[in-house]
Formats: C-alpha cells, sequence, structure tokens
C-alpha cells in the first residue's frame, strides 16, 4: 500500500488505513508463540489427537469413542516419544 502510495501524485489509500495496518502487523509480529512448548492433549488409548467435546463439557475421541479418557501432555516432544514407543511396541 506504501509503495503505490509512493507512486502516485495523490495517496491512492487512505494514509490513516495505512498506519493503523502497520501497527496492527508489528503488534502481531511482537505475540510470536511457540506451539512446540504448548500443552498437548490425545485419548489416552489410543493416543490420536481428534477430540471432540459435546456440549455437556465431555471430550471424546474422534477416532476410538472413548470419553473423558484423556492424557495431556507438557509439550509436542513429550507426545512424539510416548507415541514413537508404543507404536515401536507394537
Amino acid at each position: 500500500m506504501e509503495y503505490y502510495n509512493n507512486l502516485a501524485p495523490f495517496p491512492v489509500f487512505d494514509t490513516g488505513i495505512v498506519q493503523d495496518l502497520k501497527e496492527f502487523i508489528k503488534m502481531t509480529e511482537e505475540d510470536k508463540v511457540d506451539y512446540d512448548d504448548l500443552p498437548v492433549a490425545s485419548c489416552k488409548h489410543c493416543l490420536d489427537l481428534f477430540l471432540l467435546e459435546d456440549e455437556a463439557g465431555n471430550d471424546i475421541c474422534g477416532r476410538c469413542g472413548s470419553v473423558n479418557e484423556i492424557v495431556i501432555f507438557d509439550n509436542i516432544e513429550e507426545y512424539l516419544e510416548e507415541y514413537n514407543r508404543i507404536k515401536n511396541s507394537i
């Protein structure tokens, strides 16, 4: 937007909107989230990540159908270690 505003004799895009957009981009760049460090919830039985929640707040596994049988891992690496350990033991 700034590029086209600089090329034209008059601003093509409203300069207030361009400034608001620049501030929004700056705010989103500052809020970097490391998704690898977030907790991971999986089914206790099949270790699948496909969990559904019904209107009563019950956690239902989308693969095996178990209800409220979940395990919460600290991060994705911990989940993957457990998943690979179970997978290799079969």
